[in-house]
C-alpha cells in the first residue's frame, strides 16, 4: 500500500514524531513516573507550557512516542486543563492542544489531529472558547478534555475524578488543593497526575514554599504533651533540590539557555525590554519580588539565638485573625531598659475556631500577655449579635483592636534594625519565610498575600507596646489582690 505525502505527515503528527523534547523537557517527562506533582519552573520563552500540552496530547490520545518513559495510562482519560481566565485558557491551552478553526468550522493546527476530535461542546458567554472535546484513545473508547479558569473559583473544581490535571500559569493555592484531590485513586486504575507549569511573578508564594521547601523533622527526646511543645517541634525548613521527587513531588527550573531555539540576538532584545527586578522571573524562573523586598536588609543584622525571656521584659502579642487563610500571632518582648524588641515566638494555624485558637494561646502565654488584633477583626463575622472578638474575649483573651498603617510600621523596623534594636528568635520559622518574601510590586505598593504574621507583626509595633506588661507587674497585681485588706 503506498502512503501519499499527507498520509505521511497524518501519521507524523499523530504519533507526535515532530516532538524532540530539550534535556529540561525529557526529565520533566520522566519525572511522571514516579511524581504525583509536577512543577515546570521557568521563565518565558523556555517551553514550559508546550511541554505541559504535549504531554496532555499524548495522555489524551493513548499514543506514547517510542522514547517515552514517564508515566503511561492503559485507558481513557478524564482531563482538566485551566489557567488565570477563560480568555488565556482559550487563546493558550486550547490553542496549543485542539488549534484554532478552519473554515468550515473544524479544529486545525493543533496537538491533538483534527481527526481525533470526535465531539465539541462549545462554552456560552466567552467567543470561541470550547468546554470541551472528546478525543480518540487508542485503546478504543474517549478521552474527556475539559477546559478550566481559576476565576470559577474552588468550589468549581470540586466532585469530579480526574486522571490529568494541568494548571498553566500559578493557581490560588485553594484551587491547587482542590486539583490536588481529584486525583485520589478511587476506581481502581491508579493514581492521577498533576501538573504545573508557571513563571513565578507572584513572588516566592505558598505555592513556591509548597513545591521549593520541606519540613525535615530532628529526633526529639520527649514526647509532646502541649501545644507549646508542638509549637517548638524540632524540625527545620529546607530548601528542596531540584529534578529529585519528595514525597510525590517534584520540580524542575528552565532558563532561556536551555531553549535550544532561543538565539543569543532574541535573548538581548528580551532583556532590554524589561525591569531589572523582572529579569530573574522571566529569564531563569527564579521568583520575583516585584520592585524589591519590603526589608532589604542582612538576616545577620536581627536573627538571634533565643534565650530566656526575662521577667521585668515587657511582653505583648499582635493578631491577625484569619480561617481559611492562618489565624496568625507574633509575641514581642520590649527590653524598656535598652528600648530593644524581640520577636521571640509564633503562632500560624488555619482553619480552627476563635475558641480553638485562644485555648492554644493561653497555653502560649496569652492568659497574661494583652494582644492587638487586626481592626477588620468583626468584618463577616457576626453571628447572633456576638462578634469574632467577644469570643476570643469569653475565652480570657485581652485584646484590643490594632490600625492599619504598613508604611509607618515598615519604617520603625527598619529604624530599630538599623540601631540594633530590633531582634528575631532564629525558633521563628514560619516568621522568617513570610519576611524573605515581604515584597512591593512593581508600583512599590507592599503586596498581600503570604503577609498574616507580617501584619501581627504591625499591630503590635503600632499599638501595643504601650499594653505590654511583664510577668513580675502580672504577679504582684494577684499577690495585692490576694492579700486580705481592712476598711
Amino acid at each position: 500500500m503506498l502512503f501519499t505525502d499527507k498520509d505521511l505527515e497524518t501519521k507524523r503528527q499523530k504519533e507526535f514524531r515532530f516532538y524532540y523534547p530539550n534535556p529540561k523537557q525529557a526529565s520533566f517527562h520522566k519525572a511522571g513516573e514516579n511524581s504525583i506533582e509536577r512543577l515546570f519552573l521557568a521563565g518565558n520563552r523556555t517551553g514550559k507550557t508546550y511541554c505541559g500540552c504535549i504531554e496532555d496530547a499524548i495522555h489524551l490520545t493513548g499514543v506514547y512516542p517510542d522514547w517515552w518513559d514517564g508515566h503511561r495510562f492503559n485507558h481513557p482519560i478524564v482531563a482538566w486543563v485551566a489557567s488565570e481566565n477563560y480568555e488565556i485558557t482559550r487563546n493558550v491551552l486550547q490553542l496549543k492542544l485542539i488549534g484554532g478553526y478552519t473554515s468550515d468550522g473544524a479544529f486545525d493546527q493543533g496537538l491533538i489531529h483534527p481527526s481525533l476530535i470526535l465531539k465539541k461542546a462549545m462554552l456560552s458567554g466567552v467567543n470561541g472558547a470550547v468546554d470541551y472535546v472528546h478525543i480518540k484513545h487508542s485503546s478504543g473508547g474517549f478521552s474527556s478534555l475539559y477546559f478550566k479558569s481559576y476565576k470559577q473559583g474552588r468550589e468549581k473544581f470540586q466532585g469530579a475524578r480526574c486522571h490529568l490535571i494541568h494548571l498553566d500559569e500559578e493557581p490560588p493555592k485553594d484551587v491547587y488543593t482542590e486539583c490536588a484531590m481529584r486525583l485520589s485513586d478511587v476506581d481502581g486504575v491508579g493514581q492521577g497526575r498533576l501538573i504545573l507549569t508557571m513563571t513565578p511573578l507572584k513572588g516566592y508564594t505558598e505555592m513556591m514554599s509548597y513545591f521549593l521547601e520541606q519540613r525535615v523533622s530532628k529526633v526529639r527526646s520527649e514526647e509532646i504533651t502541649s501545644v507549646e511543645d508542638l509549637q517548638n517541634e524540632d524540625f527545620e525548613i529546607v530548601r528542596s533540590d531540584p529534578e529529585i521527587t519528595i514525597n510525590g513531588k517534584y520540580y524542575i527550573q528552565a532558563t532561556w539557555d536551555d531553549n535550544l531555539h532561543l538565539s543569543e540576538d532574541t535573548k538581548q532584545q528580551l532583556r532590554a525590554t524589561l525591569k531589572p527586578y523582572e529579569l530573574e522571573a522571566r529569564e531563569k524562573g527564579i521568583p520575583s519580588v516585584g520592585s524589591g523586598l519590603v526589608y532589604q536588609v542582612q538576616e545577620s543584622e536581627f536573627l538571634i539565638e533565643p534565650f530566656e525571656i526575662p521577667r521585668h521584659f515587657a511582653c505583648v502579642f499582635g493578631m491577625d485573625v484569619g480561617f481559611f487563610a492562618p489565624t496568625a500571632v507574633v509575641f514581642l518582648a520590649h527590653d524598656k531598659d535598652n528600648d530593644t524588641l524581640y520577636v521571640y515566638k509564633e503562632y500560624s494555624v488555619s482553619e480552627k475556631t476563635a475558641a480553638q485558637h485562644a485555648a492554644s494561646l493561653m497555653l502560649m502565654g496569652c492568659d497574661w500577655i494583652p494582644g492587638v488584633c487586626d481592626p477588620a477583626v468583626n468584618q463577616g463575622s457576626q453571628r447572633d449579635g456576638e462578634k469574632l472578638i467577644d469570643d476570643y474575649a469569653k475565652a480570657g483573651l485581652a485584646l484590643r483592636k490594632g490600625r492599619y498603617a504598613k508604611e509607618l510600621a515598615v519604617d520603625n523596623v527598619l529604624e530599630r534594625i538599623r540601631t540594633g534594636r530590633f531582634k528575631v528568635f532564629n525558633t521563628c520559622r514560619k516568621f522568617m519565610e513570610e519576611w524573605r518574601g515581604y515584597s512591593r510590586d512593581d508600583k512599590g505598593k507592599i503586596m498581600k498575600g503570604r503577609d498574616h504574621l507580617m501584619n501581627a507583626l504591625e499591630f503590635a509595633m503600632l499599638d501595643g507596646l504601650g499594653l505590654a506588661r511583664t510577668k513580675r507587674q502580672v504577679e504582684m497585681r494577684y499577690q495585692y489582690n490576694d492579700r486580705p485588706r481592712y476598711f
